[in-house]
């Protein structure tokens, strides 16, 4: 039987600003109203069916993903928790060994969450051709004929055909710009796409061969809760260095329908379309005299460029990202020296998601914040109060259920309450529309880690069993 395995624990951090370690690509809407997570589930449908797809992602995103499956009917048990990234080979590993325990044979479709793909039908007919390998005992690779001397791709070499695929001489690393030019003219070279398709023995055979600590660990996993005990042992490493570059049983089909993993901001340069001097937009934008500009944005101001050539430009309530076409690859270095500045930017967007809704951070002072808190319906934030700040509230749409120490009532628009310093307290949203209150805080601390939370709906995190 075919399962899909999806990969959506990458941060993105090339796609910075819109991509957050808390919000990373794979959950956004980059194009059209569904995330990239929800259309590569999509994409695998009349192959695999909901009940064999699988999700392997971070712990942090596991309400989120379950957020976005949920109308794929894929169970809860199927969304793999990672408790911290480890790189593809052991999620992939981790993967096949919980999945061989159900289905000795399973064909798995090792799946990156992040990539757009057109002509979906051409993309079916690939995979087909692929799992027809897989059953022969190869690890298949779907293998893309450059367009163009990338540097953001890393290569595989081919050797001639065989049977229904080609044989593959070797795997490369992503090159420098004069080794991408000479693999580019050369035609035995083909972009590594990082999908994969192989029976899940197949795979573990081989890492038992060339990685043998992780195959090691791998058998001590009978269920996903023994996951947290083996995790810490593994080494991080990617499928690609750890398998693919050694196995001599690797073969690849290739493609023939669009294909981009969108791992730079130029990669959308690709995709939309494109005015007379080569300029795009997903916004309000004007332009005079400039071409090549690509300006994406998340607010609804209007972006205005002068006599500029080959530049892309992110920008965010929060963050504004200005950057030479030819160095989109360095967006990674500028969130790595972020980190090490300390700053929160890389890690959370002015607005922040949470299991029950959002809020966004409006104004933020000495002594105060101002929050705009949407609430889903049907949820509550956990009862708490807070050592260090008061709060008071305004009901601005919806109803809100409002519970105290001493008080339980629904609170229409307009209606306010101010709940002080180490008031136990909760927000509920009873109805079938969102509820937003505006929220401000004033208090000495005014940290999120200032919540004592005495009662929570999402405290317990639903960990897959299989």
């Amino acid at each position: 039987m075919n399962y899909a395995v999806i990969l959506a624990g990458g941060v993105g951090s090339r796609f910075w600003p819109f991509s957050r370690e808390l919000e990373p690509k794979q959950f956004m809407k980059i194009l059209g109203e569904t995330s990239l997570l929800q259309a590569t589930i999509q994409r695998v449908k009349g192959l695999v069916n909901p009940a064999q797809t699988y999700i392997i992602t971070n712990s942090i995103y596991f309400y989120e993903v379950k957020s976005q499956v949920a109308k794929f009917r894929i169970p809860d048990k199927n969304i793999i928790l990672e408790p911290e990234g480890k790189n593809t080979a052991p999620a992939i590993g981790l993967c096949a060994k919980l999945i061989s325990q159900i289905d000795k044979n399973a064909v798995l479709l090792v799946l990156p969450s992040d990539h757009y793909i057109k002509n979906i039908n051409n993309f079916k007919q690939t995979l087909k051709k692929a799992i027809v390998s897989a059953k022969e005992g190869f690890l298949v690779t779907i293998g893309f004929k450059p367009t163009l001397p990338s540097t953001g791709y890393g290569y595989i070499k081919v050797n001639g055909k065989k049977n229904n695929h080609l044989g593959v001489e070797k795997f490369l690393e992503k090159p420098d710009l004069n080794k991408a030019r000479k693999y580019f003219k050369d035609p035995h070279f083909y972009w590594n796409s990082g999908m994969f398709i192989w029976k899940a023995s197949a795979f573990l055979e081989e890492s038992r061969k060339y990685l043998p600590k992780l195959y090691a660990n791998l058998q001590l996993v009978h269920s996903v809760n023994d996951i947290s005990k083996i995790w810490p042992k593994l080494e991080s490493i990617s499928v690609d260095y750890g398998i693919m570059e050694r196995s001599r049983r690797i073969v690849l089909i290739p493609a023939n329908f669009y294909w981009t993993d969108l791992g730079s901001w130029d990669a959308l340069a690709e995709i939309f379309p494109k005015d007379k001097k080569g300029n795009i937009s997903n916004k309000d934008v004007l332009h005079l005299d400039s071409q090549g500009v690509c300006v994406f944005s998340r607010g609804n101001r209007l972006v205005s460029t002068i006599g500029i050539k080959d530049i892309v430009i992110a920008d965010t309530p929060d963050a504004l990202l200005v950057c030479d076409r030819s160095k989109t690859q360095s967006v990674k270095k500028l969130v790595e020296m972020m980190k090490v500045l300390n700053r929160k930017e890389h890690l959370v967007h002015l607005t922040e998601k949470r299991p029950w809704g959002s809020f966004t951070v409006l104004q933020e002072g000495v002594g105060f914040k101002i929050k705009l808190i949407e609430v889903s319906p049907k949820k509550r934030l956990s009862l708490q109060r807070h050592k260090s700040r008061s709060e008071h509230w305004v009901v601005v749409s919806g109803k809100a259920k409002i519970t105290t120490e001493k008080h339980v009532w629904v609170a229409d628009k307009n209606r306010s309450v101010y709940i002080p310093m180490g008031m136990k307290h909760r927000l509920e949203n009873p109805t079938n529309l969102p509820v937003r209150i505006v929220e401000v805080q004033v208090g000495s601390y005014l940290g999120e880690d200032d919540i004592e939370r005495l009662d929570d709906d999402f405290k317990k995190e639903c960990r897959a069993s299989v």
